[in-house]
């Protein structure tokens, strides 16, 4: 019974021991680091206010709500990139994009406006190298967990940077890089959720809370084991050390009392 108190705070202390280190880990990682650098905020180039009043527009707000050909549950005049243009949703989602000047269906977007809105939010040191388009039944990469249809739009600067265009709405719906990357990664192991990575009440944590549940209960099992026993050998020990007596009677066997008493 008493192995069994040692192997099982033992093995289970090892298996809490390498969670708790990813958690100290990752929380150092995640202080040293100001969140608006991991979201590359500071790599966002300033919007310069613009008067849409003046902006000229042919289409009228309700010709882009027939152009969209559904109910319209929102529209908006917009300037995406310097162009003017009538950003529609339909039921609460997005549903079109026109251009304000022409009256052109703008979505989903083409890849040359996704490198234009791209460039035009980018204000660090680097240029676009590549576009990749996702549809809505593509899987994008892990690093992009919003809408689709989307535009990955990847610079060679050194942070290596992707921008994600949403196709739809024209809007840069998340901005990566690599201490993103590596954020993103510390932060699957602090919540233990590996795959999503966005869920705190995740079976692992679970388990895990049940298994440091059972180590404390053995650790304290352990004290009882150890530390009581102990106490009372301890004291029979001190009882014997305080009669001479007793102490040569032991050694001798009991065979010569007198030979003390001489002494």
């Amino acid at each position: 019974m008493k192995r069994w108190w040692f192997t099982v705070h033992k093995w289970l202390a090892l298996v809490v021991a390498l969670q708790v280190l990813a958690w100290f880990a990752s929380g150092l990682f995640m202080t040293a680091f100001p969140i608006a650098r991991v979201r590359s905020e500071h790599n966002i180039r300033e919007a310069v206010p613009t008067d849409l009043r003046g902006a000229g527009a042919r289409l009228t707000a309700e010709q882009a709500m027939a152009a969209a050909g559904a109910p319209v549950s929102r529209l908006e005049l917009a300037d995406i990139a310097g162009r003017t243009v009538w950003r529609t949703e339909s039921a609460g989602a997005p549903h079109a994009i026109f251009d304000a000047g022409t009256g052109e269906t703008l979505t989903p977007l083409s890849e040359s406006f996704a490198r234009a809105i791209a460039a035009a939010d980018f204000s660090g040191a680097g240029k676009i190298v590549s576009a990749k388009y996702f549809g809505a039944s593509d899987k994008p990469p892990i690093e992009y967990r919003s809408a689709l249809p989307a535009w990955q739009i990847v610079f060679d600067d050194k942070g290596k940077t992707h921008l994600y265009v949403q196709a739809l709405t024209g809007k840069v719906a998340a901005r990566r890089s690599g201490l993103w990357r590596a954020y993103d990664f510390l932060w699957s192991l602090h919540t233990m959720d590996w795959v999503g990575r966005d869920n705190f009440n995740n079976p692992q944590i679970v388990v895990f809370t049940v298994l440091s549940l059972i180590m404390a209960i053995a650790g304290i099992g352990i004290l009882v084991i150890r530390f009581w026993p102990k106490r009372r050998s301890r004291a029979q020990g001190s009882t014997a050390a305080d009669d001479p007596l007793a102490t040569f009677q032991e050694r001798s066997g009991g065979k010569d009392e007198t030979a003390f008493r001489d002494l």
